[in-house]
């Protein structure tokens, strides 16, 4: 099922066609487990927990593929995604489903192998049998439960913003958001006022990470207004700051700031979008350059074709020498 890519990047793998990437913190976080629990049982939740979290996500990978989305798939520290990216619009049905895809396989594989074990998923006393057991129950069911929550970073938000999204277009999202992270500010609250803490670790991780995507259209309006335009090192942020500079038709300050980027950061999305600043200025020969450095720089296996797949900005370098026809194979 799983194949080293051809990059020799030891820690990407393909699963089922999707390049997944496991970094070194989710090895650390399954370290963690493995310590958390008393032994043999941290062995097996340690276990659990990286199964289920593949199927997860394999789960949401499945449904975009379904919706005629590329994806890939990255496992880290507490954090696991599937990112996709579509060829057309998607509709909020086609959102709704990706949303419940990852739980969904994550529960229905956990009470499969309980039933093919002959044990009740819904017994206390067939769940408590063995240290086994309790992984699945908690790694498979429990989680995935837990992740259908309607509240975001959760699938349950996300689902619930695909439905918002159906009669407020555009603003699914942030709505679901705002009213997550209060939401999520009242349950932390209630926890410490009423000393039942078992579940604060989860709620300030959330918060954070609702903090987060709260302030990035804030950072990046801020960023922007900046005379003294410089990256940060950060791939994605200033990837993000490259690309608004291209769309708004500024394509030599994104060229020059994604080249800077790249040299701070070199990330293979900073010398795409570098490709993409010097096309627009004529500079085929320059973005050719680019492309060989992006292929090159990749860290997700696969992410450059994704990537090439979602764009025509590349249209007229086909048939040149100095580059792969495969690049447009699945165009």
């Amino acid at each position: 099922m799983r194949s080293p890519t051809r990059h020799g990047q030891r820690n990407v793998f393909n699963v089922f066609g999707f390049p997944t990437t496991v970094k070194p913190g989710f090895g650390v976080f399954l370290a963690f487990l493995v310590f958390l629990y008393p032994f043999p049982l941290g062995l097996w939740m340690a276990g659990a927990v990286g199964i289920f979290t593949l199927v997860h996500e394999l789960g949401h990978a499945l449904a975009a593929r379904m919706s005629g989305c590329t994806a890939h798939i990255s496992l880290d520290f507490m954090v696991a995604y599937a990112a996709y990216e579509p060829r057309a619009p998607l509709t909020w049905t086609q959102k709704a489903r990706i949303a419940l895809a990852g739980p969904s396989l994550q529960i229905g594989s956990a009470v499969a192998v309980l039933l093919l074990n002959n044990k009740n998923p819904f017994s206390r006393a067939d769940i408590t049998i063995s240290d086994a057991t309790i992984s699945i129950w908690w790694a498979g069911i429990a989680l995935g439960a837990l992740n259908l929550v309607p509240l975001l970073p959760l699938d349950g938000g996300a689902f619930v913003a695909s439905i918002v999204e159906r009669f407020m277009p555009g603003r699914g999202n942030d709505i679901v958001l705002k009213a997550s992270t209060a939401l999520t500010a009242l349950l932390f609250g209630l926890c410490i006022a009423t000393s039942n803490t078992e579940l604060a670790p989860l709620l300030v991780f959330m918060l954070f990470m609702q903090y987060q995507a709260l302030a990035a259209p804030q950072r990046q309006k801020k960023f922007l207004s900046n005379p003294a335009l410089a990256p940060e090192g950060d791939p994605e942020f200033d990837t993000m700051i490259a690309a608004s500079l291209l769309s708004a038709g500024e394509a030599t300050k994104a060229l020059q700031f994604a080249t800077e980027a790249y040299r701070l950061c070199p990330a293979d999305t900073n010398a795409f979008i570098a490709a993409r600043a010097a096309m627009k200025l004529g500079h085929q020969s320059l973005a050719v350059q680019w492309l060989h450095i992006a292929q090159q720089s990749q860290f997700d296996s696969g992410r450059f074709q994704i990537l090439m797949n979602h764009t025509t900005d590349f249209d007229q370098l086909h048939g040149r020498g100095d580059i792969s026809d495969e690049w447009f194979a699945h165009r």
